[in-house]
C-alpha cells in the first residue's frame, strides 16, 4: 500500500466539500489546525514525499487531521465520523454515490484515540482511492 498521501488526500477530499458552498475556507481551517497542534508545513511535506511513513506519523499531525474534520463538520470531538452529516452535505452533488460508498467503507474505522481515528479514516479513504478519484471528478 502506498500510504504517503493521506493528508494530501484529506485536503483533496475536503476541497470537494467546498463545492457545496457552505464550508469555511479550507486554507484558514488547515492553518488554524496546524497552528493549534504545532504542525509545520514540513510535517505535511514529509508525509506527502514519503519521508514520514503513516505508521510513524506523530500524534500532533493526527490531531491536526481530526481538527480539520471537526471544524468542517465531518467528525465530532470524540472521534466519531459524522457519516450522515457528510452524506447529507453531498446529497445533491454529483459525488453523492461515491461519498456514500466511501463512508460505508471507511466511516466506522476506529483508531486508538480520536486523533488516530481521524487519521485511520483517511488511510482507509486512501486505500479506497478509486472512490476518492470518482468523487473528485
Amino acid at each position: 500500500m502506498k500510504a504517503t498521501l493521506a493528508l494530501t488526500l484529506l485536503l483533496s477530499y475536503l476541497t470537494a466539500f467546498l463545492v457545496t458552498g457552505d464550508a469555511p475556507d479550507i486554507g484558514k481551517v488547515t492553518t488554524a489546525c496546524m497552528n493549534e497542534n504545532g504542525v509545520s508545513a514540513q510535517d505535511f511535506a514529509d508525509l506527502k514525499s514519503g519521508a514520514t511513513k503513516p505508521e510513524d506519523v506523530k500524534d500532533n499531525v493526527k490531531c491536526a487531521t481530526q481538527c480539520i474534520l471537526v471544524k468542517l463538520g465531518f467528525m465530532d470531538a470524540q472521534g466519531n465520523a459524522l457519516t450522515d452529516n457528510i452524506k447529507s452535505k453531498f446529497a445533491s452533488s454529483p459525488m453523492a454515490s461515491a461519498v456514500n460508498t466511501a463512508m460505508t467503507t471507511c466511516g466506522g474505522v476506529k483508531g486508538a484515540n480520536p486523533c488516530d481515528t481521524a487519521f485511520q479514516i483517511l488511510a482507509c479513504l486512501q486505500q479506497n482511492s478509486q472512490a476518492i478519484s470518482s468523487m473528485m471528478h
